[in-house]
């Protein structure tokens, strides 16, 4: 059976389409709605918000430096939407700074070995952290160099034809998603889908700001808008504009 048909862009679309690439009804034919219900959870299914994060660098809408911070913050999206841990501010910090983010006390094991190194590294052996003071250079380094052995190990190692099909397909979703915002339609229309994407839109840059992807309920789950700002802190070893006065 050649590459195409077993490959992981192959299998990607298996999950998203039901079947490989060449087959069924293609995607963009399919009404807006229909085209996310499908690649929503096709992709959660397929890989983490690390490796979907990867893919996608050199489009994410931040400087280069800030990169890492924002799939950071959309993998931790997605763990608090699965009941991984909470976020909410705190301490003796406001803004970004103030960001604390706390075990849950259910929480499920996780389901990648990049998630269960980013809850360490964010976590160490403490129930509740203040996100930007988690700022062990080599440990995110470590997370950086874990997730592209991965992407190398499902065949999505640069200059693979796979890795080029399958990053077109994850910016075709964020495309989609940015227009199925701008339609404005609230929360309420679209639950299930607006709270599956929410980590995408966090990845994409359109959770904040006009025409943005619609944020949960703070009583469902609360996803602080400065949430990338407090992984870039952390990453970068930014300190608080308090403690450099």
């Amino acid at each position: 059976m050649s590459r195409s048909v077993t490959g992981p862009y192959a299998r990607l679309h298996t999950r998203v389409t039901g079947g490989p690439p060449g087959t069924g009804v293609p995607l963009d034919k399919l009404p807006l709605p229909a085209r996310l219900a499908l690649m929503l959870p096709g992709v959660s299914a397929e890989m983490s918000l690390l490796r979907a994060g990867f893919l996608v660098w050199p489009a994410v809408k931040e400087p280069p430096e800030h990169r890492f911070g924002r799939v950071v913050a959309a993998q931790l999206a997605a763990l608090a939407i699965r009941r991984h841990l909470w976020i909410s501010y705190g301490g003796a910090y406001e803004g970004e700074a103030g960001l604390v983010v706390s075990r849950h006390p259910d929480a499920p094991v996780p389901t990648g070995p990049e998630e269960a190194l980013l809850l360490e590294i964010v976590f160490g052996r403490e129930e509740s952290v203040r996100l930007a003071s988690r700022t062990d250079a080599r440990s995110w380094d470590l997370l950086a160099e874990l997730v592209r052995r991965r992407l190398k190990a499902d065949g999505l190692a640069r200059n693979r034809p796979d890795r080029h099909r399958t990053r077109r397909l994850l910016l075709r979703m964020g495309r989609w998603m940015h227009a199925y915002a701008a339609r404005g339609e609230p929360w309420e229309t679209a639950p299930g889908m607006y709270l599956a994407g929410y980590p995408y839109a966090v990845l994409f840059g359109i959770e904040n700001g006009p025409s943005a992807w619609p944020a949960p309920p703070e009583e469902e789950v609360h996803l602080p808008s400065l949430l990338p700002e407090a992984c870039t802190m952390a990453i970068n070893g930014l300190r608080p504009p308090e403690d450099q006065a």
